[in-house]
């Protein structure tokens, strides 16, 4: 039996439509920053801060996939980095209150900036408590095997 020619081509368009994308939920690229302000203190403030935690914990991740260990200030500076983090999401929603009155372009591309800057903090904090987590599971394994040598 034959298989039809649309069916074929319809198989073929899939697989190379499916076959290029990458794994989905890694993320291998970073996020850009947004490069102008919208004007709003709020949203500019909050999109400002979120892309520097956001900065300091991609770099801290690179570190981490390239197997570099962290030292005592960077883990300082990552948990007080993710105590910021929680802060920060916190006051995403109270940020859309202070668009009232804007124009609709001006809205727009804060609603967009805020959205960005959310997916940016939300990939912060899950890196950083992957990355706390790792480096304290790493600290007690050493804490072990020194304590094994004694």
């Amino acid at each position: 039996m034959k298989s039809p020619k649309n069916a074929v081509s319809i198989l073929l368009f899939w697989i190379a439509f499916i076959a290029p994308f990458p794994k989905l939920d890694a993320q291998t690229k970073q996020l850009k920053r947004p490069n102008s302000n919208i004007g709003v203190a709020s949203v500019d403030t909050f999109v400002t801060k979120s892309f520097d935690i956001y900065d300091k914990v991609y770099k801290y991740d690179g570190y981490s996939e390239t197997g570099t260990p962290l030292e005592d200030e960077d883990i300082d500076s990552l948990e007080e980095a993710r105590n910021d983090l929680e802060g920060l999401m916190d006051s995403a929603s109270n940020i859309l209150d202070d668009l009232d009155g804007l124009s609709i372009l001006k809205q727009g591309k804060a609603t967009l900036r805020i959205n960005k800057a959310k997916k940016a903090l939300k990939y912060s904090i899950k890196t950083s408590k992957k990355i706390l987590l790792g480096e304290k599971n790493t600290k007690a394994e050493e804490n072990d095997i020194d304590a094994e040598d004694d």
